[in-house]
């Protein structure tokens, strides 16, 4: 119904394509909250897509990965997105962009979907957690002396503090599509497809703040979440 804010429909390779019928994210974050109580585990490992209603405003691609990642949806592409989503910012976090005439059961024949692993809990000093092969989610704190590691992204809904290494086995000379994402940056160390940065070497106005960061050339960029 084009009434609720978002709409769930499933494919047969235990897929869910989400239509979303607003741009406010607290009106997103409300439905979703609801769906969950309902069905605590709907989500849990399940590659989705979203879709959109083409007369929303634009939206925040960004804010709106993150707030579907706080409720364990993996987000695996973006479908009639051209009115609500800046083009650049879709192919920079190197989500397919698929056209309105695509179905979700086509898309998931051509997809090898990792689901990520899920830490529920604060990530004390001493601890080595390594994502293979997938994506990492913490929700919880990153401690002085522990260190997290994933050969995709790593998502940190905490304070990162300790050591965080994304793109682990990317080609140092090529890939650099993974990101660490943290609600607080204050870590020891820091890597991206292999390019790396000590606390020190961490521009001072992005630390003990939300942000993004990311490979580009030989270096680290950062984004304020």
């Amino acid at each position: 119904m084009a009434n609720d804010i978002i709409e769930l429909h499933t494919g047969q390779f235990s897929s869910v394509l989400i239509t979303i019928n607003s741009s406010s994210l607290v009106a997103i974050k409300k439905a979703l909250t609801n769906k969950v109580k309902k069905s605590p585990l709907f989500f849990q490992n399940v590659p989705v897509i979203v879709q959109f209603n083409p007369f929303l405003q634009k939206m925040d691609l960004l804010k709106l990965q993150q707030l579907l990642a706080e409720f364990g949806i993996n987000l695996i592409g973006v479908s009639n997105w051209q009115n609500n989503l800046e083009k650049e910012l879709v192919l920079s976090y190197n989500l397919p962009a698929l056209g309105k005439s695509t179905s979700l059961d086509e898309i998931m024949t051509q997809f090898r979907y990792v689901p990520p692993k899920i830490v529920r809990e604060n990530v004390t000093a001493g601890q080595v957690i390594y994502a293979k092969n997938c994506d990492l989610i913490i929700h919880g704190d990153v401690a002085q002396g522990a260190e997290v590691a994933a050969d995709g992204n790593i998502h940190i809904y905490g304070k990162l503090q300790g050591r965080a290494m994304a793109g682990v086995n990317a080609d140092s000379a090529g890939s650099s599509e993974c990101a660490v994402y943290t609600q607080y940056l204050d870590a020891e160390f820091l890597s991206v497809c292999k390019r790396f940065v000590y606390k020190s070497q961490i521009p001072i106005d992005y630390l003990l703040q939300a942000v993004r960061i990311e490979a580009q050339n030989n270096a680290l960029a950062y984004q304020y979440i």
